[in-house]
């Protein structure tokens, strides 16, 4: 149950919940959480792929802070 497809799949739906949130608010505080949203799933995409492509080095994570 714990693969790369499922964190993929997840972060493909968080991205795209940010992506309609940018185009469909005028407020600028919802475009911000849009934004931040759509930040977290590529933070969720580069964990995942230092869990399985790579788990003996900290890359992904060090990518998510900076």
């Amino acid at each position: 149950m714990n693969s790369l497809t499922l964190y993929l799949l997840i972060a493909a739906i968080l991205f795209s919940f940010g992506l309609v949130g940018v185009m469909m608010r005028r407020s600028l505080i919802a475009i911000l959480v849009s934004i931040e949203l759509m930040l977290n799933a590529a933070s969720l995409n580069f964990m995942a792929f230092n869990k399985f492509l790579s788990p003996d080095t900290s890359i992904g994570q060090i990518y998510t802070l900076f």
